[in-house]
């Protein structure tokens, strides 16, 4: 029994001198401050940007519309929110605004992203592909592009 409690004593004082000459020093990519830990490029610690499309897109039946996308996420893979600003040319309609949820939907083989827009007005889930240039294209319900007109897209401009 003796043996055991020297052993122990041994251990206990060899692995609280390996931690005092560790002088405090975190582990690389970990802050420890007080009693918590935070990760180094934690998601959460990441500031939102703001990115802008605009340009013309085919709107219900045969009306186009100027568009003004804001989409406000980390990046344009991940999910955010959104407002836009849709201003009918063809039925004279007058601008409508709205905003909600933006989500990111990426395709299985990875080479397709689509953004839909779930409105927090309830009004319809609109969907756009995102195009090798940056730009965004809307979709059907299918993923098909609603339009074969290709000055129908919204341009990224920041």
């Amino acid at each position: 029994m003796r043996k055991i409690l020297l052993f122990t004593a041994t251990a206990a004082t060899l692995l609280m001198s390996s931690c005092n000459s560790c002088g405090g020093s975190a582990p690389q990519g970990v802050i420890i401050e007080t009693d918590s830990i935070y990760m180094v490029g934690d998601s959460a610690l990441v500031d939102e940007q703001t990115f802008v499309f605009e340009g013309t897109s085919p709107m219900n039946g045969n009306a186009v519309a100027n568009v003004l996308l804001a989409i406000s996420t980390v990046n344009l893979n991940s999910d955010g929110t959104y407002s836009i600003t849709t201003d009918y040319v063809d039925e004279g309609l007058a601008t409508q605004n709205d905003n909600g949820e933006a989500v990111i939907i990426t395709g299985n083989d990875s080479t397709m992203t689509v953004i839909e827009l779930v409105s927090a007005n309830m009004g319809p889930t609109i969907s756009f592909m995102m195009q090798q240039d940056s730009s965004l294209v809307k979709v059907d319900k299918n993923g098909k592009p609603a339009s074969k007109n290709p000055a129908h897209k919204l341009n990224l401009k920041k």
